[in-house]
């Protein structure tokens, strides 16, 4: 996979975060586009590569409160984190 095909396919992946922020903390769906990011950042950039490691590292560590609301907070937190190290690793401001 070219580079840009991979910076195509990352502002697509970006595009689908509106879609996962509307849904509740406990969809499956977020593994399934972190994988599907993860698969696009390796093919690209290389399984060692600091892109794929950058992404894979974007949300940290974090304490989870393990309340409703705590827990969607943290959701949200990460989909936060994920997509500003998209926005810089396909150069989208």
């Amino acid at each position: 996979m070219d580079k840009p095909q991979a910076a195509n396919e990352l502002k697509q992946a970006l595009e689908a975060i509106p879609r996962l922020r509307s849904l509740n903390y406990r969809n499956a769906q977020l593994d399934g586009w972190l994988n599907g990011v993860s698969q696009v950042l390796e093919t690209a950039y290389g399984k060692n590569s600091p892109e794929l490691q950058r992404f894979s590292n974007a949300a940290g560590v974090s304490f989870k409160v393990w309340t409703e609301y705590g827990q969607e907070q943290e959701y949200q937190r990460q989909l936060d984190c994920y997509e500003e190290t998209l926005k810089a690793i396909a150069g989208i401001k």
